[in-house]
């Protein structure tokens, strides 16, 4: 029992770390929404909730024109049923969601329902196949007004759930096209290219079986679409002006968003809009200017987006290099900027969050879902069931695989949205494939990617290194654009299983790397068969991605013109310690339910990763 007592004092102690299921999440509260200032309070925009309301349109306006009609559908019964309360400061539609019972039991309990769902879930009458919601972000006068009105608002039955606006922070990092690139980037000296087995990816392409298989022109035209959602992006920056996407039809976003050149800033968002189109990173006055001031969130969504598409061959005004080896070359950016001024710092709202994926819902090409990969590297230790929705909206009706930054404060704890069940958590490993000491983990986590020291294009037009998870994900995110390039037909399923069965998991083969215990990280849990990976199925390999999905031959390939079907503090990392977290874990169940009634007092900011 001393050793049990001692254990559970060293987890404690450890900022809350414990040992999580696999995408798995606690109990949920008992009522339908909960308040910024009780006991599971997090950071939040005081007096701010996303409230889903049972909707207020007719039962018949599910499909709507553009976003302007949905909106004003939504917008104006809610405005006449619950504006009118001087407590009430503002109302701002944000989506209509179906809340049907979902078909697959994990996502149900990922989800939580709230009571009420729940036993419209459990009726004995037929499940009905619409159930509609709309996501609605709400103001209130202060606190004390919000407090009051939830309260009447649920004893009327007036919504589903509503949940503080929570706040997230940035984590802080034509003879043969592919035969050009495997040649260019293996002249570059950029660790990561070889861990990752990119250099070797681009000779795979280059001997690729033509018989079925996109010309390099179609695949160079097919151009497949990253969202970034991040502080914004130079678009002008000479290692990315020609890898952004632009809008050249602004009809192709449904009205969503004011003047979206090069995406959306859904941080400035209004009535009737999502937001507008200054995607310039946060911090600066626009396009082509370098960052003032200490505010690494300036630089992060420029960094990012360099590791996904930089191009690197090329210069800046002052005859520079400005070279930035991205991941997927053939990859477009579009910018999604969720960073603003919250309070007297930067952050991200889960309001701002749920307009970008939003914005990636309505975008369609070709007729075709536009975007298929989203790069998260932000995130905060509580889930938003409206951010999941949106989430698992994308990869339902888009087919969207969302890639996330893993987090930065050494700890099991979940961080969200990577956490998502659907969506792919990313740590980071050195140049050594160690765990790198800042990363998060967990079974909760999918796959790791180099994070360590990651030059890639900043502001102004230079460049500079940063590490994290939030460099580590767009790794994946680029690999995952550059499957699509190849083979721009394959599902979520088929892309998402595909890069977690190629990466390469040999890290944990081995019990000591240069001191390094991989056995913290891949432990025997009691009762189960199998060790547990707790840093992701391995390291990301983008060749073996790409061979395997070509020797398999999976799916046929098409006409390029087919119609498709509908930061925080870094812990300091110590062997003795979280082998002692670790023992105490795995040696008592009392555990679960000492770190189940911690954790729902345990408080961090969401970050940029």
């Amino acid at each position: 029992m001393v050793g049990i007592f001692l254990g559970l004092i060293l987890i404690l102690a450890s900022g809350g770390c414990g040992f999580q299921p696999s995408k798995q999440v606690s109990k949920p509260p008992l009522r339908s929404y909960h308040l910024a200032s009780d006991e599971l309070s997090r950071p939040a925009l005081a007096g701010s909730y996303i409230v889903t309301f049972r909707t207020a349109a007719s039962s018949h306006q599910f499909g709507f024109a553009n976003y302007l009609l949905e909106y004003q559908a939504h917008f104006a019964p809610l405005a006449e049923k619950f504006l009118g309360d001087p407590r009430v400061k503002d109302i701002q539609f944000l989506t209509k969601i179906n809340l049907a019972k979902p078909d697959d039991l994990d996502w149900t309990a990922e989800f939580d329902p709230p009571p009420m769902l729940a036993l419209l879930w459990k009726s004995s009458l037929e499940n009905p196949k619409r159930i509609e919601g709309s996501i609605t972000r709400v103001d209130f006068v202060d606190e004390a007004s919000a407090a009051s009105v939830l309260s009447e608002w649920d004893q009327q039955g007036a919504f589903w759930f509503a949940e503080p606006n929570y706040i997230s922070q940035l984590s802080n990092s034509q003879n043969n096209l592919f035969q050009e690139l495997s040649d260019q980037y293996s002249s570059l000296n950029y660790w990561w290219l070889e861990r990752i087995g990119l250099t070797d990816a681009f000779a795979t392409l280059a001997r690729r079986d033509t018989s079925n298989s996109p010309t390099d022109d179609d695949i160079a035209a097919s151009q497949p679409i990253v969202a970034v959602l991040d502080s914004g992006v130079d678009y002008n920056h000479p290692a990315l002006a020609s890898r952004i996407w632009t809008n050249s039809d602004k009809d192709l976003n449904l009205s969503s968003c004011e003047n979206d050149v090069h995406g959306c800033n859904t941080t400035n968002s209004k009535r009737g809009r999502l937001g507008s189109g200054d995607v310039h990173p946060y911090g600066t006055s626009g396009p082509g200017q370098p960052c003032l001031g200490s505010d690494s969130n300036c630089s992060h969504g420029t960094h990012v987006a360099g590791l996904i598409v930089g191009d690197p061959n090329t210069t800046n005004d002052s005859g520079f290099s400005a070279a930035v080896a991205g991941t997927c070359p053939v990859c477009r950016v579009m910018i999604l900027r969720i960073v603003g001024q919250v309070g007297k710092n930067s952050g991200i709202l889960d309001s701002s969050i749920i307009a970008a994926l939003k914005y990636i819902a309505l975008f369609n090409r070709k007729g075709s879902p536009g975007v298929r990969v989203v790069n998260a590297s932000f995130g905060k230790f509580v889930r938003s069931r409206s951010v999941g929705l949106l989430v698992r909206l994308l990869r339902e009706k888009r087919q969207a695989l969302v890639v996330a930054a893993a987090g930065n404060e050494d700890t099991l704890t979940m961080e969200y949205p990577a956490a998502f069940k659907d969506v792919i958590a990313v740590a980071a490993v050195d140049q050594q494939l160690r765990k790198e000491t800042f990363s998060n983990f967990g079974r909760w986590v999918d796959i790791a990617a180099p994070g360590d020291y990651l030059l890639s294009s900043i502001p102004g037009g230079g460049t500079g290194s940063k590490s994290g998870t939030s460099m580590a994900a767009p790794l994946v995110a680029g690999v995952a654009g550059l499957m699509l390039a190849r083979y721009p037909d394959i599902s979520f399923e088929e892309l998402r299983t595909s890069l977690l069965n190629a990466a390469d998991p040999s890290f944990y083969r081995q019990d000591w790397i240069d001191g390094f215990n991989y056995h913290n990280y891949y432990p025997k849990i009691p009762q189960e068969e199998l060790r547990q990976p707790l840093i992701g199925v391995g390291v990301l390999n983008a060749n073996a991605a790409i061979s395997k999905l070509t020797s398999e031959g999976l799916p046929v390939y098409s006409s390029l013109d087919r119609v498709r079907s509908g930061c925080g503090t870094i812990n300091g990392f110590s062997i003795e310690s979280h082998f002692a977290i670790l023992l105490a874990l795995l040696t008592t169940p009392l555990f679960l339910s000492v770190r189940s009634r911690y954790q729902s007092r345990h408080t961090r900011r969401m970050r940029l990763r």
